[in-house]
């Protein structure tokens, strides 16, 4: 009966330690597996983030050639207003005066009276 006992003992230790060899590994796998898991996260993370950077880079550019192409817009409508005042001061002239400031500068006097007032417009500039 004790031999018995002990063999039922001995058998009952080993089924113990197999068992315990077992929820040890399933443990270390269950460990690894969160591991690799949370390592997964972390890189779908970083990309979410390097993308997300990308896309307030292109925003950025976007803007920045939007503000560009509204700096030239107001630059031409700024250039057009001027050069509309000056050709002001020789509007109401005649062909015969805008001749004789033309002489005075030793311009051209040649063309129509838009080509006179467009040169000297243009001398007045430089």
């Amino acid at each position: 009966m004790r031999e018995q006992a002990e063999k039922v003992s001995g058998i009952v230790k080993d089924q113990t330690d197999t068992v315990a060899d077992l929820t040890v590994k399933q443990a270390q796998k269950a460990e690894q597996t969160a591991k690799e898991q949370a390592e997964k996260v972390k890189r779908e993370q970083a990309e979410e983030a390097e993308e997300a950077e990308k896309a307030k880079a292109r925003e950025a550019k976007r803007i920045e050639r939007e503000e560009a192409r509204e700096a030239k817009r107001i630059e031409r409508e700024e250039a057009r207003k001027a050069q509309q005042q000056a050709r002001e001061a020789y509007e109401g002239l005649t062909k015969a005066e805008l001749s004789d400031q033309l002489t005075e500068r030793g311009l051209p006097k040649t063309g129509n009276v838009e080509d006179l007032i467009e040169r000297l417009v243009s001398a007045d500039s430089e």
